[in-house]
């Protein structure tokens, strides 16, 4: 379905689809699949071996353990198995992934909470983020922050439909981030802007 913007354009639809897998590191392959599938209750799907080819951007190891669990909707989240002792990654820092968000459907999002907790894993939240969005976040054994993510609001809007904006909302963030009211324009030409709602 179209997304009328307030310029009257349409959210258009992108060459790609979406996340077809996500490819993290971890030194501990069993850890990692009994955490995915007992706790976030992902499915491994596909368990295999990589060998080393120089100049694809691989990680520079050979022979790694490569598994790829589903994480539903058609999308898939692998890890590789790197030697032990490595330095770990800084999610803090310019270049590293902060966080990695599931959307989670509003009427499984308590119990998908419990469920975590019922397995000992520290669970923040949930917390509003305001409006209809809330929030849960914890950890995966490797160090990777997770947040669990739903919109509770009747007929569970699509991710992309849930964080459209107003004109002003978009405006008032780019007039912070650019001095030229030229570029500002021509950034919110270029994005699906909602109506606001009308108060009468």
């Amino acid at each position: 379905m179209a997304v009328k913007t307030a310029k009257g354009s349409t959210l258009d639809t992108p060459i790609t689809r979406g996340i077809d897998h996500l490819a993290f590191a971890t030194d501990d392959m069993p850890v990692t699949m009994e955490f995915y599938t007992r706790v976030l209750k992902m499915q491994l799907v596909h368990v295999r071996r990589v060998p080393y080819e120089r100049d694809r951007g691989q990680p520079p190891f050979d022979n790694l353990r490569h598994y790829f669990f589903s994480m539903g909707n058609d999308s898939l989240l692998a890890f590789f198995e790197f030697p032990k002792g490595l330095e770990r990654q800084n999610r803090d820092l310019p270049g590293g992934m902060q966080h990695v968000a599931f959307h989670v459907a509003n009427d499984r999002f308590e119990a998908m909470i419990e469920h975590i907790r019922s397995c000992d894993v520290d669970v923040i939240g949930p917390l509003s983020l305001g409006g209809r969005f809330w929030s849960a976040y914890l950890f995966d054994p490797n160090g990777i922050r997770l947040e669990l993510t739903t919109i509770r609001e009747a007929g569970e809007p699509s991710a992309v439909s849930s964080v459209l904006q107003t004109e002003a909302e978009a405006r008032a963030e780019l007039e912070t981030l650019f001095n030229d009211p030229d570029e500002v324009a021509r950034w919110l030409a270029a994005m699906p802007l909602i109506e606001p709602p009308d108060n009468t």
